[in-house]
């Protein structure tokens, strides 16, 4: 068994450093300052786990021998980050922690800030550092670093406590790019009954060291989103929320020592509707995103989907889930397609209104027997707001 005790301490301490260049920053900026103009939160995340039991047969295997450095079998729980289990427990491929600041410069101008550290990497990333100006109580511009809000829970994926899962389900949360630096218009007010929001934004994304790609490429991998577009509409009335998403952008993305250079066109688009009666609920949201290689003269279009159901019985939340993610290749001569589906059962208990504890069991089917395996998988986390 690996040391846990070590690796939670990295994870713990990497935060605090987090913390400590936050502070800095926004203490000196706000030197002199009424305190109520800065905010600091936080958020912490330590998840638990291993693949308990697998089914690989090498003879009809087709796929690779390991993801970021863990053998098959495998089960990948965080695709953007390359967060990947293997048949001893860990706390790296899900723990997460961040610290984010807003301050307000007037009552119309606002600054946001956040930084998170990964057991998967432990040093700091900047995902948010932004700068709103409200046109009015309706409209706000944004300009600055941001999540690709390309699904529900984008903007809020990291906080745990925000979700019945101990992670977003990875069948659709979990691609190359996850956030862009640009611009957005967005608009939030009232129509009847119904609560609306919705945002335009654009703008692009350069990682020069793609985590998502270790689980396919050794070496470093070069991305980069340019010229992205999109809107979001959400929809809220009573129990029922809606909301859709469109998104495009072109894509390059570079492994030198792979020898692999590929520009395409993606398309991205999907639709979430949740109902929520307080003692129980429904999730679900349907995504579908396709790659189009001009020059190699091939697309793949991934379609995926989950579907959970939730009662709350006091502190505690039983939910079940299913999901899935499909591939279809234009020519399996150029792109041997992925499918996999998963089955968890999760069950929450509340420890007051800012932190949790959970537990989920997890059995997810390699559809086409060609990355990572048949898995059975374990896990417990604990998530805290602060």
């Amino acid at each position: 068994m690996r040391d846990l005790s070590k690796e939670a301490f990295r994870i713990v301490g990497s935060m605090a450093v987090a913390g400590a260049a936050i502070l800095s920053s926004t203490t000196g900026r706000s030197e002199g300052a009424e305190p109520s103009k800065l905010k600091v939160t936080g958020f912490l995340s330590i998840v638990d786990g291993r693949v308990l039991s697998s089914t690989l047969d090498p003879a009809t295997y087709s796929g690779a021998a390991s993801a970021n450095g863990v053998n098959a079998p495998f089960y990948t729980a965080d695709w953007s980050n390359a967060g990947v289990y293997d048949n001893k427990y860990s706390v790296a491929p899900e723990s997460h922690a961040g610290l984010q600041a807003s301050y307000s410069l007037t009552d119309s101008l606002n600054l946001v800030g956040q930084l998170v550290v990964r057991g998967t990497d432990g040093t700091p990333e900047v995902t948010w550092a932004y700068a709103g100006y409200k046109l009015d109580k309706n409209w706000e511009v944004q300009v600055g670093r941001k999540r690709i809000p390309l699904y529900y829970y984008s903007d809020f994926q990291d906080i745990g406590v925000s979700y019945p899962w101990v992670s977003t389900p990875p069948e659709l949360y979990g691609w190359d790019a996850t956030n862009y630096n640009g611009a957005s218009i967005r608009y939030s007010g009232a129509f009847g009954n119904s609560n609306v929001t919705a945002s335009l934004f654009a703008g692009g994304e350069s990682i020069a060291k793609s985590a998502y790609n270790k689980l396919f490429y050794s070496g470093d991998t070069k991305v980069d989103w340019n010229n992205i577009v999109g809107t979001d509409v959400e929809l809220n009335n009573g129990p029922a929320t809606i909301r859709g998403v469109y998104v495009k952008s072109n894509t390059h993305t570079v492994n030198a020592g792979a020898g692999y250079d590929a520009n395409a066109s993606l398309t991205a688009y999907g639709i979430a509707a949740n109902l929520d009666f307080d003692s129980w609920f429904i999730l679900s949201e349907v995504t579908t995103l396709k790659r189009e290689f001009v020059e190699a003269r091939y697309s793949y279009t991934a379609p995926a989907f989950t579907l959970g159901v939730g009662v709350r019985l006091g502190k505690w939340t039983p939910f079940l889930n299913y999901a899935k993610y499909t591939e279809d290749s234009s020519d399996l001569s150029k792109y041997s397609p992925q499918s996999y589906q998963r089955t968890s059962a999760t069950l929450r208990y509340d420890l007051n209104s800012s932190s949790a504890i959970k537990t989920q069991l997890d059995y997810n089917k390699d559809v086409t027997n060609n990355f990572g395996g048949d898995t059975t998988v374990f896990r417990v986390s604990y998530d805290l707001v602060f």
